[in-house]
């Protein structure tokens, strides 16, 4: 077989790609042949490798895959990817019922307290693996957000401006850019973004808070009580978010496709987050006088 008809798939030709056991739209940009001894540094493997582009990702996804990744794009695989597309739709009634069954400060259900021969089965969950990578530079916010509370006493001037719901318009209005689409977003893409914003409503004063900012979430809740709190606070609590998901995702039933979309998305939505810190997250903290 000659090296030209090796190739299943040709420069150009549009696509279906696994990432993990996530399909996506894709494009063939490049074709490249390895023969022994010299196998693809990634793969590993001979034969015909393929670089990637997948539609509506910045080219820093672009990667070489070899054609075990791909498929045609027919009407059988394209049917396989929008049964992907539609589970990720599983995510927000999941994540409705983890966040309406934790405790919070109103209601507390008493747990019965186990039996002697209970406890002896007892095991402890093990706790959940982190399912995004936060950016240096986030982390490091991070710190500094728990020093200005904790070890300095100063709280997050609110209301904030930009607000939550600012900076995911932002990023909607950036990812609508980059694929050079007016109007339209991607049925996946939207679902993260309508989930960012319920998510963020219902954790702030469950989740989100550290017990010196309770009062002032108290007091900031009177004076808006007609505006979300996504439409109230800013970049340093929604960061917060992104560091509760493991715990959010733990008591989930949501399937290893589904949380492998939800990654890819959350994912790039840190990296926007990451590289418009100095223009989202503030510099100087308030004292607390409330």
């Amino acid at each position: 077989m000659s090296k030209d008809n090796g190739f299943l798939y040709r420069d150009g030709e549009k696509v279906f790609c696994y990432h993990g056991k996530v399909i996506y739209e894709a494009k063939i940009v490049d074709t490249k042949y390895y023969v022994e001894p010299n196998r693809h540094p990634k793969t590993g493997s001979i034969g015909p490798h393929y670089h990637i582009h997948y539609a509506g990702w910045k080219s820093s996804w672009d990667e070489w895959v070899d054609e075990s990744r791909l498929l045609k794009c027919n009407e059988a695989n394209l049917e396989k990817y929008k049964q992907m597309s539609r589970s990720l739709k599983k995510l927000k009634p999941a994540m409705k019922r983890t966040i309406n069954d934790s405790p919070t400060e109103k209601t507390r259900k008493r747990k019965r307290e186990p039996t002697p021969k209970e406890k002896e089965v007892v095991v402890k969950k093990p706790k959940p693996k982190e399912i995004i990578t936060v950016p240096e530079p986030l982390r490091a916010i991070l710190f500094r957000d728990w020093q200005n509370i904790h070890t300095h006493q100063l709280l997050v001037p609110l209301p904030r401006k930009p607000t939550v719901t600012d900076i995911i318009e932002d990023y909607r209005k950036n990812r609508m850019v980059s694929k050079k689409i007016e109007n339209s977003d991607d049925g996946i893409e939207q679902e993260v973004i309508n989930g960012l914003h319920f998510y963020f409503n219902k954790c702030v004063g469950t989740r989100l808070l550290y017990k010196n900012e309770r009062k002032q979430y108290r007091a900031t809740r009177l004076n808006y009580e007609h505006l979300d709190n996504s439409q109230i606070f800013g970049a340093e609590h929604l960061l917060r978010l992104f560091v509760e998901f493991p715990l959010l995702m733990a008591n989930t039933f949501l399937s290893l496709e589904t949380i492998n979309v939800l990654k890819v998305h959350l994912s790039e939505f840190l990296n926007f987050l990451n590289e418009n810190r100095s223009k989202y997250f503030i510099k100087e903290y308030e004292e607390i006088n409330i």
